[in-house]
């Protein structure tokens, strides 16, 4: 299928996007209100009986982007493409369990919307969690309520306008940690729309708040905030993704990238709003992308563009655009024309489907489209093993007919990339190496479903030792939803979560409305006192209801975390594409030993897995004093013959191992021409849908087909690139007309001999073609009217 071969063919490796750019240009604005507000805690004094009301009735808030629901389109092949990366059970290695664990806001008491938007975050001292319409102040360490619930335009009591007087929701709170400030926000619901901002102009979540009012063109839906710092203080931002839509007629725009001017909000002074609409890919709207929030006090390395982030499901690649800021010059900002493209090791397949729940009927939405909150990034001080960090989540298929969560770690190192040796590519194109090269990557990723039961609606942040913490929903048609946790370590098993722990009460219930509303997100954040307890905060039902949901917050912290550490990573891809004509050099792999939190021991390197006939050498074996560098040369895989071959690296230091992957593909020469099997030469009478079919090419690794109206191949009306050697064609063909076709075989070398090229003509659709007859199984002759029926009375 044309899928898997695209999804194949992507596997592995960091890429540029191939696609002609189109550039946009930036909207610049200033925000239309700014003030100061009154003490907090006076104002929620004043709000105090409002916000205890409990909502009358349920109210569903639809989802108006449609749903698509994919699992009947899912071929059996892709669908076993996709269970490779899949844990698939447990490791036995538990993750840590929770800290603390207690109820946040309930539906009652959060304006009964559904679904709650549930997301929050930590400061030194305290936990705000903002929910709906409404927002509350926790004591981290005992989980008792100090403030709210709270309605959320309450930051903006007293400002005027709409922000005021609205009360909308899709509300994020976040710890903004170089300034120790809060932000909040929420959308103004209306076409054109707003934001609201309010910055506290201390820690204290009480104290007062510089406002905010940004307005867009349009209506600014799903708005997910990220905080951006980098050394050099010149891409300093609160950045913004939103979907756009028109609301009369009820049209989606696209996304929206946004920058606002943090550094003036943190004065309260007049501020600028960036802002790129109608971004695409290929001509496609995106929809589901996220800022990269960057957590804790180290900032992005200096001159590090704010990133902007999804992933296209039929390449299973990561997408991500940098937006430029030039706060002295707004309209010289710029947003790449199209994004780097990282390909992920294994394909996945984006889960649409809703998700089962035990005694409901109703299934829960999954967000199979959206890339989930945060997508939140970490720096790193000198010597580490990267400088700046990312982690992302979504939803995918587990490989069978349940759900997982797909994880993905990155390298946003901005040094670029040694050059490669002659011979030497990577990724699954043959574009000149120079145009290619890119220090960003993919680290480490897995799709975590380690049992029957669908997990998604997930949140994952990475603390400063980098460990991941991992939350999320689980639920099938046997379990009732519940809130988990998982985790890792860089030195666990590569693709792999530790064994779950629960964040929710033993009993949980099921939602019975039928709207299927479900998230619409969490967050997962990092405790900024010590940079080690993650926090997770989800939606659950303590009992089966319509829609009195609850939410929870947990954490939970790895007991080593802040201890000094290492970690092995790679300067140069991780995965190499060599042609073996002529013969190429050995392939070689810069490797470095980075360091955390005053790790200064000796590290000794060793390699393991590869074939027999290669040597690993390293130069040097042992690295001593740490931070350091070794380059690695497997000597004799030169003369290995076409496969896929992987090397692992281990490095030691006492009893601590850390382990990196490394792969590396040969072809030895160019494929051959491809035999041409069916339709035979000249055939006609052929389906307007045929298959073509060609013999297997020794060496080759993929195949591009081409249909034609004629013997140039000028007039190309289907094509596809397909690991496989046949091939439904996915247009329809007209009908009693020739058509001609080819297959060119390609490997790690470049495009092989083309086929020789036959021709075909396709019938007429219930025509058979010649030499055939017709075996007639059911003749209908009552096609005209009432013609040969028999009326019986005349009916009710």
């Amino acid at each position: 299928c044309a899928l898997l071969g695209a999804v194949l063919a992507a596997a592995g490796g960091a890429a540029l996007a191939a696609d002609a750019p189109a550039t946009l240009s930036p909207e610049v604005s200033q925000a239309v209100r700014v003030d100061t507000s009154r003490p907090m805690r006076d104002i929620v004094l004043e709000m105090a009986a409002e916000s205890r009301e409990t909502a009358p009735s349920l109210q569903q808030v639809p989802n108006i982007f449609p749903k698509r629901k994919q699992s009947g389109e899912i071929l059996p092949e892709v669908r076993e493409a996709a269970r490779f990366g899949v844990q698939r059970s447990p490791t036995g290695t538990p993750a840590p369990s929770t800290l603390v664990a207690f109820n946040g806001l309930g539906g009652s008491e959060s304006g009964g919307f559904i679904p709650p938007d549930t997301n929050g975050d930590v400061s030194l001292e305290h936990y705000i969690q903002w929910v709906n319409v409404r927002w509350s102040v926790f004591n981290k360490t005992t989980g008792a309520r100090i403030s709210g619930p709270t309605n959320g335009n309450s930051f903006w009591s007293g400002f005027g306008g709409p922000c005021e007087v609205e009360n909308d929701g899709d509300p994020i709170a976040l710890w903004d940690d170089r300034a120790q400030r809060w932000i909040m926000s929420q959308f103004v619901a209306t076409d054109p729309g707003a934001q609201c901002f309010a910055i506290s102009t201390t820690s204290d979540p009480l104290g007062t708040y510089h406002r905010y009012q940004f307005n867009f063109p349009d209506f600014g839906d799903y708005p997910h905030i990220g905080v951006w710092t980098d050394a050099q203080e010149t891409q300093n931002a609160y950045l913004l993704t939103t979907h756009d839509f028109n609301m009369s007629p009820q049209t989606y725009l696209g996304a929206a990238y946004i920058a606002v001017e943090r550094d003036k909000m943190l004065q309260g002074m007049p501020a600028q709003m960036v802002r790129f609409g109608a971004v695409s890919v290929a001509g496609d709207t995106v929809y589901g992308a996220l800022p990269l929030h960057l957590e804790g006090q180290q900032p992005a390395p200096a001159g590090s563009c704010p990133v902007f982030m999804h992933f296209d499901p039929a390449s299973s690649e990561y997408l991500l655009w940098d937006l430029c800021i030039r706060w002295d010059a707004p309209a010289s900002s710029t947003l790449s024309a199209q994004p780097q493209r990282l390909a992920s090791g294994s394909p996945f397949v984006s889960n649409f489907d809703d998700v089962a729940q035990l005694g409901s009927t109703g299934a829960l939405d999954s967000f199979g489209t959206n890339l989930m909150y945060r997508a939140s990034a970490r720096a790193f001080p000198a010597g580490a093993p990267t400088p700046l960090a990312a982690v992302v989540n979504h939803y995918v298929n587990g490989g069978a007919t349940n759900g997982g969560v797909k994880w993905v770690a990155f390298d946003l190192r901005p040094t670029a990339l040694p050059a490669l040796p002659a011979n030497v590519l990577f990724t699954s194109g043959f574009e000149p190496e120079a145009a290619r090269a890119t220090s960003r990557r993919i680290k480490d990723e897995g799709t975590y479903a380690p049992d029957g039961s669908s997990r998604w609606m997930g949140a994952i942040a990475e603390d400063r030792s980098g460990n991941l913490g991992l939350g999320f929903s689980v639920s099938s048609a046997t379990i009732t939803p519940q809130l988990r946790i998982t985790g890792r370590q860089p030195g666990d098993p590569i693709g792999t979560m530790r064994d779950e722990q629960t964040c929710t009460p033993t009993v949980t219930g099921s939602q019975l409305s039928t709207s299927g509303r479900w998230g619409d997100y969490a967050s997962m954040s990092v405790d900024p006192s010590d940079e080690c307890t993650f926090w997770f905060t989800s939606e659950y039902y303590s009992v089966t209801s319509s829609g009195n949901w609850n939410t929870r917050i947990c954490s939970f912290k790895f007991p080593d975390c802040g201890m000094p550490t290492f970690d092995i990573v790679a300067d140069s891809p991780t995965r190499l594409q060599i042609c073996g004509t002529p013969t190429p050099a050995d392939p070689t792999f810069a490797l470095r030993v980075g360091v955390l939190d005053g790790f200064n021991s000796a590290v000794t390197l060793s390699a393991s897995g590869q074939p027999a006939g290669v040597t690993p050498q390293f130069s040097p074996t042992t690295i001593n004093p740490t931070p350091g560098t070794s380059t690695l040369t497997l000597q004799g895989a030169n003369a290995l013959a076409s496969g896929e071959y992987t090397t692992t690296v281990t490095a030691t230091s006492g009893g601590t191992q850390r382990s990196l992957g490394l792969s590396y593909g040969i072809s030895s020469a160019l494929p051959g021409a491809p035999t041409l099997v069916a339709p035979a030469a000249g055939a006609t009478g052929v389906k307007v849908r045929p298959t073509l079919s060609w013999n297997a090419v020794p060496g080759a690794l993929s195949y591009f087909v081409e249909v034609s109206t004629n013997s140039g191949f000028t007039g190309v009306v289907a094509s596809t690139t397909i690991t496989g050697t046949s091939w439904a064609v996915n247009v329809a063909l007209a009908p009693s007309t020739q058509y001609f076709w080819r297959v060119r075989p390609s490997n790690y070398c470049g495009n092989g001999t083309v086929s020789a090229t036959r021709s075909f003509t396709t019938g007429v659709p219930g025509q058979c073609p010649s030499g055939t007859t017709a075996n007639i199984v059911l003749q209908d002759a009552f096609e005209s009217g009432l013609n040969g029926w028999v009326p019986v009375g005349t009916g009710p």
